[in-house]
């Protein structure tokens, strides 16, 4: 075998390995987004949305945020493992009955959605839908500043939030934190901001040396500036709830006030 014959055998070798390699890859990918994406569309797995309510100042109830469970093995509801994979048309199917469940007053319902969600061809109907509803309450989407780490279409996620909110939808970014992180990652966003939520969690000391970058008094004020509700989520305690009082966060949400109830259940009890 020739020098040139040797040459080309191993190019079209070297072609030939690469290509199987690209195609392993290709399907392992494929078979792992296949197997994620399918597990909350199987209708067998059994969801409901619990409620929890927000509070005001006084103990007013002034919204309910609705909370994905998913019944395990031992009965129980537990947050499900998989948000991603939900699809929007079996959100609507699950929230029909949610909201049919709650009372009509001039109150704000929220949703926490994902970025495959918000994304979806389905976001524009699911949010049309959803308005109408919950009329004559209003309607908010909610969205983890934790998802803001990923790498995503700036440009699409905006507009997106930009429809939804031309037809009266309320934007919310949840979780926001105390790391300097948190304000980088959710500052441009802001302009399309109606509330932002703060999670006592994130702002607990383990020690008094303990530092953080941003505290509350940092979103609160934040949040008046750029003329955004601000609420306290999370308030376990008495402790908590003076806290909220000093610094005249008025919107409130914690086991304090109530936990995530299974509303279906409690209206079914209600008419027997």
């Amino acid at each position: 075998m020739s020098l040139s014959q040797l040459e080309t055998l191993l190019f079209w070798t070297a072609i030939i390995i690469y290509g199987i390699t690209l195609l392993i890859v290709v399907m392992y990918y494929w078979n792992t987004r296949y197997k994620g994406s399918n597990y909350l569309r199987n209708d067998e797995i059994p969801l409901r949305y619990f409620i929890q309510k927000q509070v005001d100042g006084s103990g007013k109830t002034i919204g309910y945020e609705c909370l994905l469970r998913t019944q395990n093995e031992q009965g129980k509801w537990v947050l499900p493992k998989d948000l991603e994979s939900l699809p929007l048309q079996r959100v609507i199917f699950l929230l029909e009955k949610t909201f049919e469940s709650l009372s009509n007053e001039h109150l704000t319902v929220s949703i926490n959605l994902t970025y495959n969600q918000i994304m979806s061809r389905d976001f524009r109907y699911f949010v049309r839908w959803a308005i109408t509803k919950v009329a004559p309450m209003r309607f908010a989407v909610e969205f983890s500043a934790d998802e803001l780490n990923r790498n995503f279409n700036k440009r699409r996620l905006r507009h997106q939030i930009q429809m939804g909110r031309s037809y009266g939808m309320r934007f919310a970014i949840n979780n926001v934190g105390s790391s300097l992180n948190d304000l980088k990652r959710t500052e441009w966003l802001l302009p399309e901001t109606d509330i932002l939520k703060a999670s006592m969690s994130s702002f607990r000391k383990e020690s008094p040396d303990e530092w953080l970058d941003l505290n509350l008094q940092f979103w609160n004020k934040l949040a008046k500036e750029n003329q955004i509700e601000l609420i306290l989520v999370g308030i376990e305690n008495d402790e908590d709830e003076q806290l909220a009082e000093k610094l005249q966060i008025d919107s409130r949400q914690g086991y304090l006030f109530g936990r995530p109830e299974n509303i279906q259940e409690r209206t079914v009890k209600n008419e027997r």
